[in-house]
């Protein structure tokens, strides 16, 4: 994926699994973008999108909390940021309720900010 060599500075990284049993899915692990405001993050966000769009996988992801990672914003905001995307808040079972709470982007999602 071109992502990572088009943005200098960015910590980027992202687990594929493809399979019979398993959905297509991204699962993106880490995202942190030290210059925050430039709109990078929001390129970047598309870019994966995109990609997903058109090879028809799920994207996943778990919104890091301030202090997790430098440079990472409130979780709140992440999670206002990815709403963007047509992320939304992955159903949580009962056994999993002290988790930090995972948001999805299901195949096909359109809702790709300008």
């Amino acid at each position: 994926m071109r992502i990572r060599k088009a943005f200098d500075g960015v910590v980027f990284e992202l687990t594929v699994t493809r399979g019979l049993l398993i959905d297509n899915v991204i699962e993106l692990t880490r995202l942190i973008v030290p210059d925050r405001k430039q709109g990078t993050g929001t390129a970047i966000m598309r870019m994966l999108c995109e990609f997903a769009d058109r090879h028809a996988v799920e994207i996943r992801l778990t919104p890091a909390s301030k202090g997790d990672y430098a440079s990472t914003t409130s979780r709140r905001r992440l999670i206002l940021f990815y709403k963007r995307f047509g992320f939304v808040a992955e159903n949580v079972r009962p056994s999993d309720l002290g988790a930090a709470p995972a948001m999805i982007r299901k195949r096909g999602g359109d809702c790709l900010p300008a």
